[in-house]
């Protein structure tokens, strides 16, 4: 399998990015030209319910997607099955004339437990290119990771039962899919085996909600169908999603786009007579994958120029789209999995995502979920060491100061402080907060403050989650004033925690980098109007200034394609380059080791920090 993909690394990468990554439609052409065999009348079936009450199938999706824990790479202790479909269908460029008949197989898994009884939703999970339908998840005799993970995952509950079909678009030779243009055409054509031949066969022998095989039955039951695939499998994807509405709603697009122009997927959908309430997209791909410009391009263009066609959301309640990144990602295996994993923790996982929330709501009431381990050591009114032991980011090592008088009555504000390289965990235990001030220094702003002082192992993307997961413990655990909720990264510190304003921005009511750079996206601390403060000196010896200006012109001209005016622009974000003076007339001349030092004693710094409030106009 990774020799399949790095192959098609180097024969795609070149293809697509001479073809500006896969736009693979003439617009000049009327492409719906084509149809299904299946009859126009089967959209009649489809069940209408307005707004108001319409109940849909699918939970949340995150803020970010998960990491696949890596016991679920092993062998679960309640496995589900995999088994091989045998199927009629035909010639995939004569179809319609039926002249060639094919032999073809499928493996479909099935969930542990799998009864009869029960009636089971079901993706169809398409390969990609230099592959075929064991691909994916392997066989009965030879399972592949991504089984083992929808074990373990339907196992924990974090997806619901299903059934999963791994179908070939290949179509007379295992090596079709090893020739890109033949592929595209393939894809472009795999609708009417898809349909007439495929969906008969797998819903006719497992247990689904297709009451029957006829069009009718089928469309009748598209809740509860879904379609989704990587790289080659994601122009599958697209070109189901083009001609097949009647028979799916959900689709899991991964790294491989279709087409650039919002207006012409939009028409997809009103060709089809079909409206924006009538599917949802789960959209995935990595910041490193050779395809993710086009694909987030795609994306990009489908959420700004389809007339409100594609609408970029969370839920389906609030839209019908969403697109997840993960940084660094390529174009591999590893990425292929995780993306499909997540998109399936979303679809038909409504009643998990409520439990969930039913549990969540339980912890922050209780918070005995949580395990904790409380130091022993005492500075200066902070108890040092405090670990967090969590399931997912590990253990998380933290320093805290509560207020003598907090007693859990009255809500606190609660400050988040990140170290430089010297406070890191493995530079002693307390480390950041004897060789840094802001702990100390907040108090004197606001006296009714919690002040949280992580020691974590880096900067980087682990050290975020771990810093968003102990926020959301305290915010869980003790009663703190969700509008006085603060961060300051400095150094190192200011590179995590502007990650975690990547991710997480609305969890925080200001956040203030001393001395940094800017790591993390911009869309997110943008959409949440979360407001920065960036202080650097203008000669820096470690970063310089150039990348918090650079940091500050990205945000900046975001918020201007939102139509905020210069000055609405200011109360949310303020580029603060220090000139040598300001250090030397201090007796400064280190501009970063001592940039915390002054910082802290800033009181216009420190005070703009504080002084916001989630809700109060400035």
């Amino acid at each position: 399998m990774d020799k399949r993909i790095e192959l098609l690394l180097i024969f795609l990468g070149t293809i697509m990015a001479l073809a500006s990554c896969g736009v693979i439609q003439n617009e000049e052409k009327d492409m719906l030209a084509e149809t299904t065999t299946v009859k126009e009348e089967t959209k009649e079936i489809e069940t209408t319910q307005s707004d108001d009450k319409k109940e849909y199938l699918s939970g949340i999706v995150p803020e970010e997607l998960e990491y696949i824990p890596e016991e679920y790479k092993q062998p679960a202790e309640h496995p589900g099955t995999l088994e091989k479909l045998t199927y009629t269908t035909w010639e995939s460029f004569t179809y319609e004339e039926h002249s060639q008949e094919l032999t073809k197989e499928a493996w479909v898994y099935l969930p542990y437990g799998y009864s009869e009884e029960e009636k089971y939703n079901v993706f169809y999970l398409s390969h990609g290119g230099w592959s075929n339908e064991t691909t994916l998840m392997g066989t009965d005799t030879d399972p592949h990771p991504l089984k083992y993970v929808m074990d373990h995952a339907i196992e924990d509950g974090k997806i619901q039962p299903l059934i999963i079909v791994l179908p070939t678009y290949n179509n007379t030779s295992e090596e079709d899919s090893g020739d890109y243009s033949l592929a595209i055409e393939l894809t472009d054509r795999f609708h009417n085996e898809l349909v007439n031949d495929l969906i008969p066969a797998v819903e006719g022998k497992y247990s689904t909600y297709a009451e029957d095989t006829t069009p009718e039955g089928l469309a009748a039951s598209r809740d509860h169908r879904g379609f989704g695939g990587f790289s080659m499998g994601s122009v599958n994807t697209w070109n189901t999603f083009r001609y097949c509405l009647d028979y799916f709603r959900y689709f899991m697009p991964m790294s491989g786009s279709y087409s650039l122009s919002g207006q012409y997927m939009a028409d997809l959908v009103r060709q089809q007579g079909y409206t924006a309430d009538d599917f949802f997209i789960f959209a995935a791909s990595g910041t490193d994958d050779f395809a993710y410009s086009a694909f987030k391009a795609q994306i990009d263009a489908m959420s700004s120029d389809s007339d409100g066609m594609f609408r970029l959301a969370h839920s389906e309640a609030e839209g019908n789209m969403s697109f997840l990144e993960r940084e660094e990602y390529r174009h591999d295996s590893i990425a292929s999995d995780e993306y499909t994993y997540n998109g399936l923790r979303f679809f038909w996982n409504r009643d998990t995502q409520e439990q969930a929330d039913d549990t969540q709501a339980d912890t922050a009431v209780a918070g005995t979920d949580y395990n904790v381990t409380t130091g022993t050591e005492e500075y200066r009114g902070f108890v040092l060491d405090n670990v967090l032991h969590s399931d997912t980011e590990g253990d998380i090592h933290y320093n805290l100061y509560v207020p003598e008088n907090y007693d859990g009555s009255e809500p606190y504000a609660l400050f988040f402080t990140l170290p430089g390289y010297q406070g890191l965990y493995f530079q002693g235990v307390g480390e950041n907060i004897r060789t840094e001030e802001f702990g100390f220094v907040a108090q004197e702003y606001n006296p009714k403050m919690i002040i949280v002082a992580p020691q974590l192992e880096d900067w980087g993307e682990r050290s975020a989650r771990q810093t968003i997961a102990l926020t959301e413990y305290f915010l869980d655990v003790y009663n703190i004033d969700t509008t006085r909720v603060y961060a300051e990264g400095y150094s190192g510190g200011g590179e995590t925690l502007s990650l975690v304003m990547g991710m997480r921005p609305d969890l925080y009511t200001a956040y203030l980098q001393c001395s940094s750079q800017w790591d993390g996206g911009y869309d997110a601390v943008v959409e949440a109007r979360t407001p920065v403060y960036l202080v650097v000196g203008e000669k820096d010896e470690y970063y310089g200034c150039l990348p918090s200006d650079n940091a500050y012109d990205a945000i900046h001209d975001l918020y201007e394609k939102q139509g905020l005016s210069d000055s609405e622009i200011d109360e949310l974000l303020v580029l603060d380059i220090k000139p040598t003076p300001y250090f030397t007339s201090q007796g400064i001349t280190n501009q970063h080791g001592a940039g915390g030092y002054l910082f802290v004693r800033d009181e216009e710094i420190m005070g703009w920090l504080f002084d916001h409030q989630k809700g109060q106009t400035e």
